[in-house]
């Protein structure tokens, strides 16, 4: 299939417009099972309730992984399509890896503040949801390498498996930041199995009725799955549902020139 085939393919809105409703549905059984889950243990968190601490910590999860994968699906197409960058690419293609990396950092940055903004989460939590997420790029990654027998993965895998190594394992680490760092992946484990469910529906789906093309590369059909998990992210933060259910929606004040109509009409029609 030629790009503008692909182009017409992924944004003909019967095709998208399914797959999105799959994603929105898929989001609101998560995030349903996230309150049910949070109301049965009826517990809080650092002051703040524990269901919306829990679903701000899956939005992180799902932003940081899709920022990787955007950058991986660019070194992905990079590698594989653009004939024209070849001679650079042989010779510099760890540096675009390292490039690309440390521009997904700064991507996951502008979405948990300007897409969906995540106020609850302190820096210490986002590092370990972002290793966390750094695990669920490996799984994809052995997935395709084994279930596909993909060897074109082979040095992403390691590279991916030595940043998350280093992060426990560095040159001048001390036992009590290698204790913290375990007991906050220990912690957010449960945001990788929800994850690793949720988007394996929503890719499932997508490759059974074919909106999701594995000639387009599987690491970019994960990609484009993930941000229609994203739309859908987006769509239901900013209808603020869940602000009113977990309690977190602000009560805004009402003007002073509204409150001057409503005393004037008070005034008049109650009696002196």
């Amino acid at each position: 299939m030629t790009r503008e085939g692909y182009i017409e393919h992924y944004f003909d809105f019967s095709n998208s417009g399914r797959f999105f409703l799959v994603a929105f549905g898929g989001l609101f059984l998560t995030l349903a099972i996230i309150l049910i889950t949070s109301i049965i243990k009826d517990r809080a968190e650092e002051g703040l309730p524990h269901a919306h601490l829990f679903i701000e910590s899956f939005y992180e999860m799902v932003f940081s992984s899709t920022s990787i994968l955007f950058f991986l699906s660019l070194y992905y197409m990079a590698d594989s399509r653009i004939q024209s960058i070849m001679p650079y690419w042989e010779k510099y293609h760890d540096v675009f890896l390292l490039a690309f990396i440390i521009a997904s950092v700064f991507m996951t940055n502008w979405l948990d503040r300007f897409l969906v903004k995540l106020s609850s989460l302190d820096d210490s939590r986002k590092a370990s949801i972002r290793l966390v997420s750094s695990f669920y790029i490996i799984l994809i990654l052995l997935y395709i390498r084994f279930i596909y027998e993909n060897t074109n993965y082979n040095t992403l895998i390691i590279y991916f498996i030595t940043l998350a190594l280093g992060r426990f394992v560095y040159f001048d680490f001390t036992w009590s930041e290698f204790g913290s760092m375990v007991e906050g992946v220990i912690r957010h484990l449960p945001l990788l199995a929800i994850i690793i469910v949720y988007s394996g529906i929503v890719c499932w789906y997508g490759f059974k009725v074919q909106f999701l093309l594995k000639s387009t590369g599987v690491i970019v059909c994960t990609l484009i799955a993930h941000l229609f998990m994203d739309l859908a992210i987006f769509v239901v933060h900013h209808t603020r549902v869940l602000k009113l259910v977990t309690g977190k929606c602000v009560v805004r004040k009402i003007p002073d020139v509204s409150r001057y109509i409503c005393k004037l009409i008070l005034s008049r029609c109650l009696p002196k």
